[in-house]
């Protein structure tokens, strides 16, 4: 099977070599000029456009920053589907809403083209290990035809899902959970630093209590670690918007998500998106009057962060591990009504997608 790539920034790059190292006859192509070069001096192929690609693949992948680029990439002049014999299937991992995957589905049926959505979770860590979290959903003969090739970089438990349009929605309600819940605990952390609390006590006792499932990133928001991103703030204030779209068109109030969506849009105003997403912060503390200090009994490691968010440099990058199974989603749950001073180190760490 010949392979086409499309989109080959910071996952849909990693996502292409792997394609590549594994064997695959692999044609790229990106806006990004020197991006293609890279994977052409490894040994893929490189196309001029989407519909120049599509004309020498069996298969394309798509890996792109928004849903106006997966509609420019499938339906433009020069897209894949203008292409005389276009590949047989198109496998979308980037993330959209409901809606634009129902026309990108429309769109290739009607020329006699398989479409598979098959966003993905794990960032550019696990597309370094080829662990990432795939969500396909579609025709399931066409997901078969393409998951040998799809597993070069997802993990070995990718199944798939259901009809089109399922693992778009899997994919945004995953993102509306993890993004509101961690807003709510900056807002949270605001607040006690404002009201003058000790922020390591503050901590340690939320920590100990129910509170501790929304804290998979304390330690970089207490100590201001948003300037070295793996997620974009414009990324998490695209998602929550799609997820907002998605819900209006399927029925469905999402009070707590639009609130969240708000601060992310102010923030992105502010100039702060291109921040960890986490950086948030800054914009609700400039309604507040109040920037929170680093405690001075603070330091790096001073707050347990879950592997999951627990950074290391390599070639130069930040790169966050990821949990392999459900089991390690919490290290530690301490019996209730325990002082965590009672038990020295104890506490409950949360991990999230």
């Amino acid at each position: 099977m010949r392979i086409g790539f499309v989109g080959l920034g910071n996952i849909g790059g990693r996502c292409a070599r792997h394609i590549l190292e594994a064997g695959y006859d692999l044609v790229v192509a990106d806006l990004d000029r020197e991006a293609r070069q890279r994977l052409v001096e490894a040994g893929a192929s490189g196309a001029s456009d989407p519909a120049e690609l599509a004309e020498a693949c069996d298969a394309v992948l798509l890996s792109l920053p928004s849903p106006e680029a997966s509609l420019a990439v499938v339906t433009g002049s020069d897209g894949i589907l203008s292409a005389g014999s276009p590949a047989s299937v198109v496998v979308d991992l980037s993330t959209n809403s409901a809606g634009v995957t129902k026309r990108l589905l429309e769109a290739c049926a009607a020329v006699g083209v398989d479409f598979i959505d098959c966003p993905v979770s794990g960032g550019s860590m696990g597309a370094d290990a080829a662990n990432l979290t795939l969500m396909p959903s579609g025709d399931e003969a066409a997901f078969n035809r393409v998951k040998e090739a799809l597993g070069c970089f997802g993990n070995e438990e990718t199944e798939w899902l259901g009809p089109s349009g399922t693992g778009t929605l899997i994919k945004l309600i995953n993102n509306q959970v993890f993004l509101v819940g961690t807003q709510g605990f900056g807002e949270g952390y605001l607040m006690a630093a404002k009201a003058g609390l000790d922020l390591p006590k503050f901590l340690e006792v939320l920590r100990s209590s129910s509170a501790a499932f929304y804290m998979p990133l304390s330690e970089l928001i207490v100590n201001r670690q948003w300037d070295d991103s793996t997620y974009d703030l414009a990324l998490a204030e695209k998602d929550l918007r799609l997820a907002l779209e998605s819900a209006e068109e399927i029925g469905t109030p999402l009070p707590l998500t639009r609130a969240a969506h708000d601060v992310l849009s102010r923030s992105v105003e502010m100039g702060l998106g291109e921040n960890f997403f986490i950086g948030a912060l800054e914009s609700l503390e400039a309604e507040a009057g109040f920037t929170v200090p680093v405690p001075s009994r603070f330091r790096p490691g001073s707050v347990p962060v879950p592997s999951r968010f627990r950074p290391r440099r390599t070639d130069g990058c930040t790169r966050y591990p990821r949990p392999k199974q459900l089991s390690d989603l919490c290290e530690r749950v301490p019996p209730r009504g325990v002082h965590p001073a009672a038990r020295a180190g104890s506490g409950v760490v949360a991990r999230a997608d």
